[in-house]
């Protein structure tokens, strides 16, 4: 609860903030070391990241991310991939010389899908999601992200990669 209020936080914080520099939309594209338990059980695949969106200003911005499993994880003979969908509002925080922390909050759809044996199984939640991370002025970027939080099931990730503005 209390990432959700330093989320929060940071969000607000950046709605009042003076607004600096110019609107620009945004692509994001890297690797997310993902975790998904069901409180029994624990998933590690790796999920490839790619995210658009739009910077109203340096303080404002709007987004969507997808994300899907490049390397599965085995449990008990069963392979699991997981994917997620992640929209979502950002506020930043400038910092340093081109850099910005940001936050994010929004709704995110994860899926998690069994297969073995020629047969499938999947299921899928909703749930509001939030996220920290940090861009520098190079565009390198590493945030951590909650997916999911209901019933039980936790889905996170940390992920890197690289933004570029057009």
């Amino acid at each position: 609860m209390k990432k959700f209020y330093f989320v929060l936080l940071l969000t607000f914080f950046s709605f009042s903030a003076v607004a600096q520099g110019t609107p620009s939309a945004y692509a994001s594209i890297g690797g997310g070391l993902l975790t998904f338990d069901d409180g029994i059980d624990t998933i590690k695949p790796k999920q490839l990241i790619a995210r658009l969106g739009y910077d109203f200003n340096a303080n404002i911005g709007v987004g969507i991310e997808g994300g899907f499993s490049l390397i599965e994880d085995d449990l008990y003979g069963v392979d699991f991939d997981v994917s997620t969908l992640f929209i979502f509002l950002k506020g930043a925080i400038p910092v340093g010389n081109g850099g910005k922390v940001y936050g994010l909050i929004g709704s995110a759809n994860t899926e998690v899908t069994g297969s073995a044996s020629g047969i499938s199984v999947s299921a899928d939640d909703d749930d509001t999601a939030m996220g920290i991370g940090f861009e520098a002025a190079s565009g390198f970027l590493i945030d951590y992200i909650k997916y999911n939080d209901n019933d039980g099931v936790d889905v996170t990730s940390f992920n890197i990669g690289f933004t570029s503005y057009f």
